[in-house]
């Protein structure tokens, strides 16, 4: 089972793992991030994942339904770099790596991170990219007013 950052989202890192085996077969048949038209693929190849997995291990705990909006969210954002999560991700690894020394345990699976809950919540947000390297940030929270 995997672990659980916010007991709010129960079951969401279930969900997550599905859609990035579904974004990683996607991106390694098509040599491109998938955008939000590519969803109904993604999910195609996430469910195909999930039932070689079922079928392979009866025991296992596995995600059975993904919630739409969770995995539409994953797919839209797949391809964007966001330089904070970057840098939070970046002390995990720095971290891991010390650990992997010896002196503490490491973490033995995977961590799923998601900070849905920044995203704006109203609707018409203008997120057309300007050209710039700040692309990706406007492409996820959409341009300042």
């Amino acid at each position: 089972m995997l672990e659980t950052p916010d007991l709010a989202k129960f079951g969401r890192s279930d969900q997550l793992h599905v859609a990035l085996f579904g974004i990683t077969e996607f991106v390694a048949a098509n040599n491109k991030y998938p955008e939000t038209a590519d969803k109904d693929a993604c999910l195609a190849l996430a469910k195909a994942f999930m039932e070689k997995n079922q079928a392979e291990d009866q025991s296992n705990h596995n995600c059975t339904d993904i919630e739409d909006d969770v995995f539409t969210k994953a797919v839209s954002y797949a391809g964007c770099a966001v330089s904070p999560m970057a840098a939070f991700y970046g002390g995990i690894v720095a971290q891991e790596i010390v650990k992997y020394t010896g002196k503490y345990s490491p973490l033995k699976q995977w961590l799923h991170f998601d900070i849905y809950e920044t995203l704006p919540r109203e609707e018409g947000v203008d997120r057309s990219p300007m050209g710039s390297r700040y692309d990706d940030q406007i492409k996820v929270y959409g341009k300042g007013v």
